[in-house]
């Protein structure tokens, strides 16, 4: 019989949040030594696992654990996967408490950066294990744990979500299910639980929109400068956006919501019949926009390096996000459609939207049937994600389509901060996280 602990759950999440494993755009400057502490930490505070498990080091930090099945079950393994890595902590004088201090105040919240985002993850995962290898329990099927080391920089040169994907692929692996960070429980003002479950999430990409001119002093200058000209190019791609879509996740979110949708319940209840409707809304409304639009936001400028000087060379960046039914060739199309052939742009980074997983397999029902264990009369909710996790790298392995980001999290309105000062987390529903790993490493196979 496993027995809970908090306490236990709040040291080891503490542990980890105290070792700063922030991840760089620049593969060269990983702080491999940071995520070899926590490497380290991991071993010492997980002796089951470590014993039980086989961990292999890929890449330069990425972890992969294989937890090895008893073969009384024909399903394909089950992978779980987290990043190590967090982004940079900001401000440290805007933090209540120092970003890397792992502060637990009265009320029983935790501070630090990676409490959310996602350690939290991590430590569910190998804290439900532990339990259940003291329990004696062998899983029905294998299940793999990959955890990376540069997530939050959406990849690029030296991946660890590619590299742990070709780890697998190479050793002829297979999926049933993939799981990773994001998703959980929440409770409406009706007293009602909703899962939301994410089977889809957006492509992305990062592009630099520039002009090379000639520059020379600021005294002299011409009419309009790079600086001003890309401007302008970049005000025409604001005012000119890809035109928004009623793609099949959305959809499927649109229905799932309707019963619990208090501004537009009819819109919601039947989205192809009103589709006219809410593409027009899609033009004025923020969460209408994201939802039924690739979209791109500039996000960082550089003109010159000092102000008396013309620039030679005017650039701006921006972050795009892309729908499942559409690609990154279909955006740069756009780009140029729209863009005079005096700017430029070139794609930095990105990415297609992985594939969109299924409401009817195996693994989906699983979670269902879990959810519904906890939370009698749960409602589900497929979405689709705006941002991106690196769980697009294992839809190719999954035959069955069963990708998806979802956690055992409660969200009672006191956790948040990811991405921002001050990330914190309520340890109060920490247990129910891990009880939702144990039950679902009991049950998968069966």
């Amino acid at each position: 019989m496993i027995k809970y602990d908090k306490n236990r759950y709040i040291e080891h999440l503490q542990g980890m949040v105290r070792i700063p494993t922030v991840s760089s755009a620049d593969p060269d400057k990983t702080r491999v030594e940071e995520f070899r502490k926590l490497h380290a930490y991991l071993e010492e505070v997980y002796p089951l696992v470590h014993k039980t498990l086989k961990r292999v080091v890929i890449g330069k930090c990425a972890l992969l654990y294989t937890w090895k099945g008893d073969g009384s079950s024909s399903q394909l393994p089950l992978l779980m996967t987290a990043h190590q890595d967090v982004v940079p902590e900001g401000d440290h004088n805007a933090w209540i408490y120092p970003p890397f201090s792992g502060v637990l105040d009265e009320e029983g919240i935790l501070y630090g950066r990676g409490t959310t985002d996602s350690k939290c993850n991590i430590q569910a995962y190998l804290d439900a294990i532990e339990h259940l290898i003291e329990d004696g329990f062998v899983p029905h099927a294998d299940i793999y744990l990959a955890f990376g080391y540069n997530e939050e920089i959406m990849g690029g040169e030296g991946a660890a979500g590619q590299i742990l994907h070709d780890e697998l692929q190479n050793r002829g692996i297979e999926l049933g299910m993939a799981i990773d960070e994001c998703g959980g429980v929440s409770r409406n003002d009706a007293g009602r639980y909703i899962a939301t479950i994410y089977i889809s999430e957006k492509g992305y990409a990062d592009h630099e929109f520039y002009i090379d001119e000639k520059g020379g002093h600021a005294a002299y200058p011409p009419l309009h400068t790079a600086v001003s000209k890309l401007g302008k190019a970049i005000y025409e791609l604001e005012e000119n956006r890809m035109a928004p879509k009623l793609c099949d996740p959305c959809v499927k979110e649109m229905q799932a919501r309707a019963p619990f949708e208090e501004k537009y319940p009819e819109l919601y209840a039947d989205p192809r019949g009103s589709e006219e409707t809410l593409l027009r809304m899609a033009e004025t409304e923020k969460e209408f926009n994201t939802m039924l639009r690739t979209t791109t936001t500039p996000t960082m400028s550089k003109g010159s390096d000092q102000a008396n000087i013309l620039p030679e060379h005017a650039s701006i960046i921006t972050n795009s996000r892309i729908l499942p039914s559409e690609t990154l060739d279909d955006l740069e199309k756009h780009f140029r459609s729209v863009l005079k052939e005096e700017v430029q742009f070139r794609r930095i980074k990105g990415h297609n939207p992985p594939a969109v997983s299924s409401t009817d397999s195996y693994g989906y029902k699983l979670l269902q049937s879990i959810m519904e264990e906890k939370y009698p009369d749960i409602v589900f909710i497929p979405s689709m994600m705006a941002g991106g996790t690196d769980s697009r790298y294992y839809c190719d392995l999954s035959p069955s389509h069963s990708v998806y980001r979802f956690t055992g999290i409660f969200e009672n309105g006191r956790t948040g901060g990811a991405h921002s000062v001050n990330e914190h987390i309520d340890t109060a529903i920490l247990e129910d996280n891990v009880d939702f790993y144990v039950r679902l490493f009991s049950k998968y196979g069966l």
